[in-house]
């Protein structure tokens, strides 16, 4: 069989000798780029479809930028899920220890000739509440319980792993009980605008982190709340209309370009792990299954 690997994102340079090696893992012919002859196809961005493909691999985690109109039914798709997890949840507790430790401010200050010594806050003690327990969920809990802290994680279906003190099916039951509000949930047709003000308003504690999409946050409530509520912080590595920036970012937010996944270190490990779920389709049992119904 023959993959094509379209791999889009400019901060990842495929080396020859990679591609060697997947190749003999998976017994296939890789071309870099379009392949219209090809059965499989790697990406990252948006693909194209050859008169050949019968498989789609996403070398990212989320696959609400695929257009499933345009890929034939009966082509599997599959996402990446799990790839990314670690250093998306590495930056969400960098985001948040630059809020808690002032470290932003701290620095700008000092760059200004201020020298101000403010108290800081700990992580400790303080209840993470993760809306959408998934992969990145999960390290997220894994890194929390090493802070001391508690997680109570919402979810459709109730994990297998230990790392939660709470699963919960109802969505209102992290705000009303959490210090920080972690943003994780994939994007698709249920999830879009599902953090609104009518949720917004049920939070008690201060800190609302999205390490996820944009888009799961209804724009105008979030800055219509962040307005009213100069005392709670959103913490986010996603802007609406990114890369394209528009209006002003309030004062209580600390924002990133969409780089929690891109550490120069890791990045050929979502890559491997995409090309072993090529094997796992080539042996018949991928995982990540997409269910196209939830995107279209």
């Amino acid at each position: 069989m023959k993959i094509s690997l379209q791999v889009n994102f400019s901060s990842m340079s495929v080396p020859d000798s990679l591609i060697k090696e997947l190749e003999k893992e998976t017994g296939c012919e890789i071309t870099k780029g379009f392949s219209d002859d090809a059965e499989i196809v790697v990406f990252a961005g948006k693909p194209e479809v050859g008169r050949n493909t019968v498989f789609m691999q996403s070398v990212s985690a989320g696959v609400n930028h695929v257009n499933f109109k345009d890929i034939p039914e009966n082509v599997t798709v599959c996402s990446n899920a799990d790839a990314w997890s670690i250093p998306v949840a590495e930056h969400a507790f960098a985001l948040l220890l630059s809020k808690y430790k002032n470290i932003c401010k701290s620095n700008s200050l000092i760059r200004n000739g201020q020298y101000e010594r403010e108290l800081s806050e700990s992580l400790y003690g303080k209840t993470l509440g993760i809306m959408g327990y998934g992969g990145i969920g999960r390290e997220m809990a894994r890194i929390a319980s090493v802070f001391g802290m508690k997680s109570v994680g919402f979810g459709r279906t109730e994990p297998s792993d230990n790392n939660l003190d709470i699963f919960t099916t109802d969505k209102l039951y992290i705000p009303e009980n959490a210090d920080i509000m972690a943003i994780t949930l994939p994007l698709n047709r249920y999830t879009n605008g599902f953090i609104d003000y009518e949720l917004l308003k049920k939070f008690r504690g201060n800190i609302i982190l999205n390490v996820g999409r944009a888009e799961v946050v209804r724009r105008d409530d979030m800055l219509d709340y962040l307005s009213k509520n100069p005392d709670k912080w959103f913490l986010t590595d996603v802007w609406w209309g990114e890369p394209k920036i528009e209006g002003k970012i309030p004062d209580n937010v600390i924002v990133t370009p969409h780089v929690a996944g891109l550490s120069k270190d890791y990045m050929t490990v979502p890559l491997k792990k995409a090309f072993q779920n090529v094997s796992a389709y080539l042996n018949g049992k991928p995982k990540n299954v997409v269910n196209r119904k939830d995107y279209i």
